[in-house]
């Protein structure tokens, strides 16, 4: 919950539907050749705006001449993805906290004649994000009224929505975000995750290879030991042990991905590396696409459930994700050459090295 939610409170927000005159719209009602400025609020963190990546590239083939403003927050790293790099959207405005800056970027979101606003809430319902769309004055304000029974309490300000029984069906996260929009009639042009990669990046990729990795007879196969969620990080010692299995069958080299809060879980892998006697490893931490580029290259890439995984799901990668008490139906990698690996009883400890490796040579092109 976000400071302003936590000030405003449900009774405020209870006292403000009052004043919201409550009208839906049904989708034959929209007049879609008058959209010309869409808004997106999509403000939670890098795997939630990587799931919503389809949604946005959808609604952006569906109105290819207009102009489209995203609201987020730094932790999502949008344009660190998106720098010169075929974003959907024309800009970017970032709300963190404060009532102050809400008030401004509310009077901004008015100025721009906003035509039409989504919404998503396939995770979290957020007064905050939908008090934006409402005080953007846009016509059309699409959303979610309830998912699997929650009702969202500022659905009020919404005049597109539906309820969605998303956690029964075990709806991915992609697809939840594309419900939102086929609620406007919008045809679905892409139902995948694809990230791409600019000309910098690949650059340092291929010469990071060449220079570690030389002898390309031998896989070089990756690991993300570290987590943005303590509940989502595997033992360090049992990607360690997973990592010499491949070596000893392989003679694999050992990429480390390393995010700027995982420098522990990073150390305590390579300390058992060096308890199994393998030196034939490089740890890496960079800024966060030339790290992706780096993955892009790799034979396969083995990662806990966190912001990096997602990117590699946008990648031609090979790619095992592991998850615990997420949901792999949710969230896991989709598409070819994508596995998760969901804990029994959703507890991490309980997946074992072995099946990682067994698993990684079905995928491993070797």
């Amino acid at each position: 919950m976000s400071k302003l939610e936590k000030v405003l409170g449900n009774a405020a927000l209870k006292i403000f539907k009052g004043f919201v005159i409550e009208k839906d719209i049904n989708s034959l009602e929209i007049d879609h050749a008058s959209i010309k400025k869409i808004l997106f609020v999509i403000r939670h963190q890098m795997g939630d705006m990587i799931a919503a990546l389809p949604m946005m590239r959808s609604v952006r083939s569906f109105y290819p001449d207009s102009q489209i403003i995203l609201v987020t927050k730094k932790s999502t790293r949008f344009e660190e993805i998106f720098k010169d790099n075929n974003s959907p959207v024309n800009e970017v405005k970032y709300y963190e906290t404060g009532i102050e800056n809400f008030l401004k970027l509310a009077k901004e979101l008015k100025d721009e004649s906003i035509d039409l606003a989504i919404v998503p809430s396939s995770v979290v319902f957020s007064a905050t994000n939908h008090l934006l769309a409402y005080y953007s004055r846009a016509k059309y304000r699409a959303g979610v009224r309830s998912k699997d029974y929650e009702v969202n309490k500022t659905g009020y300000v919404l005049n597109i929505k539906n309820d969605f029984l998303w956690d029964s069906k075990k709806v991915h996260q992609v697809e939840r975000n594309l419900d939102v929009i086929r609620q406007l009639s919008i045809n679905i042009s892409d139902n995948t995750i694809r990230i791409t990669l600019n000309d910098e990046n690949q650059k340092f990729a291929d010469n990071f290879i060449k220079e570690h990795f030389p002898e390309l007879t031998k896989p070089v196969i990756g690991f993300h030991p570290g987590a943005g969620k303590l509940q989502n990080v595997w033992p360090a010692e049992k990607f360690a042990e997973t990592a010499r299995m491949f070596y000893q069958k392989t003679g694999a080299f050992i990429f480390i991905s390393e995010g700027p809060s995982d420098e522990i879980y990073v150390s305590e892998m390579e300390k058992y590396l060096k308890e199994k006697n393998i030196t034939q490893y490089i740890r890496h931490k960079g800024t966060l696409m030339n790290n992706t580029a780096i993955i892009s290259k790799l034979n396969l890439f083995i990662s806990n459930d966190t912001g990096v995984m997602h990117l590699a799901a946008g990648l031609d990668v090979p790619l095992i994700g592991l998850f615990g008490l997420t949901n792999a139906y949710e969230w896991g990698p989709v598409g070819e050459n994508k596995v998760s690996i969901q804990a029994f009883r959703q507890n991490l400890n309980n997946i074992e090295p072995r099946e990682v490796f067994e698993t990684g040579m079905t995928l491993l092109n070797v």
